[in-house]
């Protein structure tokens, strides 16, 4: 698809919701700004996590080294 259509289907979902929100009560609208702080809060407690995951298996990886290793049965 072209990116600009794509940029622009984002957009206007973005305005569709925040017209929704427009007419939402004032509590229901208070209650949802919470939630929406919340899931963001979350999600981005998980990007850095799996971050800080991704990180750690490449310094693990870095560490790890293969070397030819003889062995005498005698």
């Amino acid at each position: 698809m072209n990116k600009e259509f794509i940029k622009n289907m984002i957009k206007s979902e973005i305005l569709r919701y925040e017209a929704f929100k427009e007419i939402l009560p004032k509590d229901v609208r208070t209650k949802l700004e919470g939630f929406e702080k919340e899931a963001v809060s979350v999600m981005k407690d998980i990007a850095i996590e799996i971050v800080t995951e991704n990180s750690n298996k490449d310094e693990g990886a870095e560490r790890k080294e293969v070397r030819k290793v003889s062995v005498d049965f005698s």
